[in-house]
């Protein structure tokens, strides 16, 4: 009896504990991002989709030696190899190169630790306040740390912190959030970036 008891427990305390959401797999955002081992931040419209491993990057970048700069950055992960296009608003210039890196998707990573729940704004009066899962994640090996907080909710994207020894520690807060994309021609590259024209 004290067996079956004890196997009853251990199965209700399995049974609680969280696993991880599935966030959306298209939506658009503004954003925030900070560098702090390179020294700058970012204020972005982002428009983001996993599926075809698209990102698509309108930036204000404040540079602490520089100033501010305006960049329009596509980042395409679906092509081999991946590339970046990175046209200046400023200068009108684009560079583009390979991505050596593979896509990060924003989303809990399926070994993630769940590390626990809290509310942004005001807890206990109705609608004043939004309820978040915090969850982490390391790799010692591929040598990164990852931390995101996503709504409980919908699984939307708060805050995602990550660092590896080729970025640095990379922080993005997340607001304003639409799902889905409101224009497909968005992840098309900056026609700057296409080079003249055939003859």
């Amino acid at each position: 009896m004290k067996v079956l008891l004890l196997l009853l427990l251990a199965a209700a305390a399995y049974g609680q504990v969280p696993e991880p959401c599935r966030a959306p797999s298209d939506f658009e955002s503004n954003v925030g991002i900070q560098d702090s081992t390179r020294g700058f931040y970012v204020r972005a419209k982002l428009s983001y989709d996993s599926r075809n491993m698209r990102i698509r990057r309108i930036e204000e970048v404040d540079e602490s030696r520089t100033g501010k700069e305006f960049f329009d950055v596509l980042y395409l992960h679906n092509t081999m190899p991946g590339k970046e296009y990175r046209f200046n608003l400023r200068t009108k210039q684009c560079e583009t190169r390979e991505l050596n890196y593979p896509f990060r998707p924003i989303e809990i990573p399926m070994n993630a630790t769940h590390m626990g729940d809290f509310t942004i704004g005001t807890k206990g009066a109705p609608h004043e306040g939004v309820e978040v899962s915090l969850w982490g994640d390391r790799n010692r090996e591929e040598g990164f740390e990852w931390v995101g907080s996503f709504t409980s909710t919908g699984c939307v994207p708060v805050n995602d912190m990550f660092y590896s020894n080729r970025t640095g520690r990379v922080t993005t807060e997340f607001f304003d959030v639409t799902l889905g994309i409101s224009d497909a021609n968005v992840f098309i590259p900056p026609r700057e970036c296409m080079g003249p024209p055939p003859p």
